[in-house]
């Protein structure tokens, strides 16, 4: 039997912080891929230091709820399931442990739908258009901005959009300089996080002056999106992080059973 685990950050201050959690993991559920699927979190429960306990299957899928990798994927979540590497031997079970969601292959698909999503039935003006990827960044990990240099470059060799640029909550680029200064007279500013939060509904719409969805100003217009990881397409790249994982497990095996 196999089992997925899907580890989310969660919050004592914000319910909103899981759901998309459930919703993906449900939505997984649903397809039968996996005899289980098993969500935990760091700050709510169900608790990610018991779930292994929960879980029946013999091989366990990990895959961390997270845009990038940090603190939480190289630290909290091993050292709270107990994980040894990519893969531990654990209570009689094969535990497999794969990368955050930002780094993989399909990533750029699920912000494109986002894009799509919020621009149809939407007027744009004429002239140039704008893909700005907003992360949270840190200046304590530079890889934590990296995804989002990864995924614009993906999307900017696709020539879909006539300017992709990065913008960061916590490091430069800042996301006001950015989204005042690109040369775009339509601009899709679209946060690259789990899910929906202060940030995305409070901060982030202050600082920018920002209406809704669609802001008109002067010399552009501004359309915000919902949060990448709130999209339904997400399900299937989490599906799919933990079938690359799997497939790689299986295909290391085969030159030692020689």
């Amino acid at each position: 039997m196999r089992a997925l685990v899907i580890v989310g950050h969660g919050s004592h201050l914000n319910g909103d912080s899981s759901w998309p959690v459930y919703e993906h993991a449900a939505r997984i559920r649903e397809s039968g891929e996996f005899d289980e699927v098993v969500e935990c979190f760091w700050k709510e429960e169900p608790s990610m230091r018991h779930v292994l306990d929960t879980v029946e299957s013999d091989d366990v899928c990990v895959v961390p709820a997270f845009i990038s990798e940090g603190y939480f994927t190289q630290q909290v979540i091993p050292r709270e399931l107990g994980l040894e590497g990519s893969v531990t031997k654990k209570g009689g079970k094969i535990v497999r442990y794969s990368g955050p969601l930002g780094t993989f292959g399909q990533m750029e698909e699920v912000i494109l739908e986002r894009a799509e999503d919020l621009m149809r039935g939407k007027e744009k003006r004429p002239g140039r258009t704008a893909l700005v990827l907003l992360g949270h960044g840190t200046d304590l990990n530079k890889s934590s901005g990296g995804v989002i240099y990864l995924n614009a470059e993906r999307i900017r060799e696709r020539g879909i959009f006539d300017l992709v640029a990065e913008a960061f909550l916590d490091q430069e680029p800042e996301v006001g300089e950015v989204v005042a200064g690109v040369e775009a007279e339509n601009v899709i500013l679209l946060p690259v996080f789990i899910a929906e939060g202060w940030h995305t509904r409070e901060t982030i719409p202050e600082d920018l002056g920002l209406t809704g969805e669609v802001t008109e100003r002067e010399d552009r217009t501004i359309f915000y999106g919902a949060p990448v990881g709130t999209h339904p397409s997400m399900a299937g790249l989490i599906a799919a992080r933990a079938r690359d994982t799997l497939s790689n497990a299986e295909a290391e095996v085969v030159p030692s059973a020689r």
